[in-house]
């Protein structure tokens, strides 16, 4: 092999890879941004970004674990953790629909029942200041991403912290 059938060789074997190279660091910050929209295309990434979600939105509220939570949706934890999630979130929205529909003197709950902005309704009314206003917009969006999704495995302890921030909320909006 003479040094120019070498060198024509070694191009052939790394224009590929270099070319590769160039393109993600030419790309590299599109790619980034897209990071977060190729965890959901796994099964199981999407269960841990949900674990994820509720963690962190638990760890924001600083709940106190100690104290018992007696709801429906803690009775029904042990049989279906997809079941008790769905509870403690109809709870909370019930709860919020009926302050909402207190505000128009009227006792119909119906047109805030799966209102997407009755939080933001709530957090303008002053109802919820901003730290509840997100911590009720992530548990709607967290409701809708375990309904919507049949993937998502819910674990025992995710589900247990999700009513425990809903149980929170809902005493909260009693309170007012």
């Amino acid at each position: 092999m003479d040094k120019y059938t070498f060198i024509s060789e070694m191009t052939k074997a790394l224009v590929w890879p270099a070319t590769l190279i160039v393109v993600l660091l030419l790309l590299r910050k599109p790619l980034i941004l897209l990071i977060p929209f190729m965890r959901k295309l796994k099964f199981k990434e999407l269960e841990m970004e949900f674990s994820e979600q509720v963690q962190a939105l638990k760890s924001e509220a600083q709940l106190d674990e100690t104290s018992g939570i007696d709801t429906p949706a803690m009775n029904i934890l042990s049989f279906s953790t997809r079941a008790a999630v769905l509870e403690a979130w109809m709870e909370l929205e019930s709860v919020a629909a009926s302050l909402a529909a207190s505000f128009w003197s009227t006792s119909s709950t119906s047109p805030f029942k799966n209102y997407a902005k009755l939080g933001h309704y709530l957090h303008q009314s002053g109802v919820l200041n901003e730290a509840q206003f997100k911590s009720f917009d992530k548990l709607r969006k967290l409701r809708n991403q375990l309904v919507h999704t049949e993937e998502v495995e819910l674990t025992e302890n995710d589900a247990k912290a999700y009513i425990m921030i809903a149980s929170s909320l809902v005493n909260q909006i009693k309170a007012h």
